[in-house]
C-alpha cells in the first residue's frame, strides 16, 4: 500500500517537473523570437534604381531625400544600409551628408554622417553605417520615430548620383535581393544660371537665404566691406547657432570668409550690416576677392522665425546704404525689373464672306415616290472582359525577421506542452 502511493506521488512529480519544463522552453523560444525580431533588418525605401531616382549637374548640391509617411523605429537597431550610386567621385568636393530626422524636415532633431568618410567609388555604393558614430544638428532626434532621410553631394563637375535602398538592421545584414540598377538615364542639360532665394520661413531647424550667382560674379578687390540689408521677424527664437558665409565657389564652406551670426546684433526688423572684409570670424586662404559668386545666411530657431533678403552690395567706407553701391551680388530688389506680361497673339482678322454664285432654280421635276425605308437594328456591343493580368500589390517594406525559424521554434515548444499533457 505504502509502494503504490510512492509510485501515485513520484509519477505527479515528474509530471509537474515537466510541465515546468515546458513552460521554460516555451518562455525562451518567445524570448528568441523577440530577440530575432528586434535585430531583423527593415527596409525604408527602395526601388530606387529602377525608378531612376538620380540627380545630375556640374556644379553645387545633388540633393536627394525621403520622407516616410509612416515613421520607423531604429531604436533597436544598430546600423544604417544604404545603395548609393557616384558616376564620378572624384569630383567631390569635399561636402556632402547623410541624414535621418524625426522632424519631416533637415537640419532640426537630426544626425548626420560626412560622406566624405565613406569609400567612395564609381558605380553603386553599398554602405554599412554606424548608428552610433552619427552627430546631433538641431536637437536629438526620436529613434522611434525617424520619418526622413536625406543625402546630398556637392560636384565640381559634371556628375550624377542615384539612391537605391535604405535599410537598418543589426551587423552584416544582407540586402542584396532588393537591390536595383539604373534605367536609361535622360540628363537635364546643365544651363548656367543666377539663383536667388530672397525669402525663408519656418519654426524649427536651419532658416536661410542665399544667392548662387554663376553667371554673374563679382570683383570685390577694390572694395572693403559688404554691405547688406536683411529683414528678420521671430529673432528671439534664434538659437545663437548661424553664419553669414561669401565664397568663390558656388557653395557653402569651400573658399569662403564667414562671420557668426550670434556677433551681428540681429534685430526684428530691417538690419543693414556693414562688414568689414578683411575681419571676418573664419577667412579661407583660398577665397578669391576677385570672384565672389555665392551668399548664404542661415539661423537655428526654436520657433516662427522669417527673413527677406534685399541686397547683397559691395563698397567702401564712405559709402552708403542704398542703391548707390560700386557693386552688387544681389541687387536691391526695387531695382528688379519687372516681369514683362506675356504678350498676347493679336486676334486674326475674320476673313471676308465669299460671294455666293447665283443659284439657277432648278426646274421642276417630276414627283417621286418616296418608299418607307426601315432603319437598321443596331447591335448593342458586348464587352469583353480585360485579358490584360491584374497588377502584381505593391510589396510592402521587406523585413528580414527569420520568420520560418521563429515559426518552427514555436511550433515545437508548442508540441513540448501537448506531449507533456498525453503523459501525464
Amino acid at each position: 500500500m505504502k509502494m503504490n502511493s510512492y509510485r501515485i506521488m513520484n509519477k505527479g512529480g515528474r509530471t509537474a517537473n515537466m510541465k515546468k519544463l515546458s513552460i521554460v522552453f516555451l518562455f525562451a523560444a518567445l524570448s528568441l523570437l523577440l530577440a530575432v525580431s528586434a535585430a531583423a533588418g527593415t527596409v525604408m525605401y527602395q526601388n530606387g534604381g529602377a525608378e531612376n531616382n538620380f540627380k545630375n549637374g556640374a556644379s553645387g548640391a545633388l540633393v536627394l531625400d525621403v520622407n516616410f509617411e509612416e515613421p520607423f523605429n531604429l531604436d533597436e537597431a544598430d546600423y544604417l544600409y544604404i545603395r548609393y550610386y557616384i558616376e564620378d567621385p572624384e569630383a567631390y568636393a569635399n561636402n556632402g551628408q547623410i541624414e535621418i530626422t524625426s522632424s519631416g524636415t533637415c537640419d532640426a532633431q537630426e544626425f548626420n554622417w560626412d560622406l566624405g568618410t565613406m569609400d567612395m567609388e564609381a558605380g553603386w555604393n553599398e554602405w554599412q553605417v554606424d548608428l552610433f558614430s552619427g552627430r546631433e544638428t538641431g536637437g536629438m532626434p526620436d529613434f522611434e520615430k525617424i520619418n526622413y532621410f536625406r543625402i546630398y553631394f556637392f560636384t565640381e563637375g559634371e556628375n550624377l548620383v542615384a539612391l537605391d535602398y535604405v535599410a537598418f538592421g543589426g551587423e552584416n545584414e544582407d540586402f542584396s535581393s532588393i537591390a536595383t540598377e539604373l534605367g536609361e538615364v535622360q540628363r537635364e542639360e546643365h544651363v548656367p544660371k543666377d539663383d536667388v532665394k530672397r525669402t525663408g520661413e519656418g519654426d524649427v531647424g536651419a532658416i536661410a537665404v542665399q544667392a548662387a550667382m554663376e553667371l554673374t560674379p563679382v570683383n570685390t578687390e577694390e572694395t572693403e566691406y559688404a554691405y547688406i540689408r536683411l529683414f528678420l521677424d521671430g529673432v528671439d527664437h534664434f538659437t545663437g547657432n548661424g553664419q553669414l558665409e561669401l565664397t568663390s565657389k558656388l557653395n557653402p564652406d569651400q573658399q569662403e570668409i564667414h562671420w557668426d551670426v550670434s556677433g551681428l546684433d540681429l534685430q526684428d526688423g530691417w538690419n543693414e550690416l556693414k562688414l568689414d572684409l578683411d575681419l571676418p570670424d573664419s577667412y579661407d586662404a583660398d577665397f578669391n576677392r576677385a570672384a565672389v559668386s555665392f551668399f548664404r545666411i542661415y539661423m537655428f530657431t526654436e520657433g516662427p522665425l522669417s527673413m527677406e533678403l534685399d541686397y547683397v552690395g559691395f563698397g567702401n567706407e564712405n559709402d552708403a546704404f542704398g542703391n548707390d553701391l560700386p557693386v552688387y551680388l544681389v541687387i536691391p530688389k526695387e531695382l528688379e525689373p519687372a516681369e514683362e506680361p506675356a504678350e498676347e497673339e493679336p486676334a486674326e482678322e475674320p476673313a471676308e464672306p465669299a460671294e455666293e454664285p447665283a443659284v439657277e432654280e432648278p426646274a421642276a421635276e417630276p414627283e417621286a415616290t418616296v418608299e418607307e425605308v426601315e432603319e437598321p437594328q443596331v447591335e448593342e456591343p458586348v464587352l469583353i472582359p480585360s485579358t490584360a493580368p491584374d497588377p502584381e500589390p505593391e510589396l510592402s517594406a521587406n523585413t528580414f525577421d527569420a520568420a520560418f525559424f521563429i515559426a518552427l521554434i514555436s511550433v515545437t515548444a508548442l508540441l513540448g506542452v501537448t506531449f507533456t499533457r498525453r503523459k501525464s
